[in-house]
């Protein structure tokens, strides 16, 4: 039997969106809401080594630096992914990583969209692509070995 968990949600300080955390089986998934755009994080089947995007299977709304940040942590298969979301001035911020034992089939976070809400790299550990109404953004650094991935990356609204 499934955990009852709470669903969370991270408000963006200026009132112009909100990330929604929901409990689904054995994970959360998360909906990014920016002003009319609502930008759905794909999942994968809850026994892949490899998911479309992170497993999530611990999080919390934490209070740092004088704004709220979302924390989480999850596993699949052997791997180990963290996340840090934070609000910025016109949306939110993602910074992930992944630690692998084995090399990877794939890594990175997709989401299904067909606005004009903008997915741009926070720095250079990221890449980020979009056709057919599916946006990825995955590591910049080839995946090819062991060890610690990263990729960081804001959504931000088109306002």
């Amino acid at each position: 039997m499934s955990p009852i968990v709470k669903p969370l949600t991270l408000e963006h300080p200026a009132g112009i969106g909100s990330i929604e955390f929901g409990w689904n089986v054995d994970r959360f998934d998360h909906v990014i809401q920016l002003g009319q755009h609502r930008i759905v994080c794909q999942r994968a089947a809850a026994d892949s080594a490899w998911p479309e995007s992170p497993p999530l299977q611990q999080l919390s709304i934490e209070m740092i630096d004088g704004h709220e940040v979302a924390l989480g942590v999850g596993c699949a298969g052997t791997s180990h992914w963290s996340v840090s979301i934070e609000p910025m001035e016109r949306g939110f911020r993602f910074d992930w990583a992944c630690r692998v034992k084995e090399v990877p089939e794939r890594l990175g976070t997709s989401y299904c969209q067909n606005s004009s809400v903008v997915f741009e790299p926070d720095d250079e550990h990221a890449d980020v692509s979009s056709s057919d109404g599916l946006t990825r953004v995955v590591p910049r650094r080839p995946i090819s070995d062991v060890g610690t991935y990263r990729w960081s990356y804001k959504v931000l609204s088109d306002l």
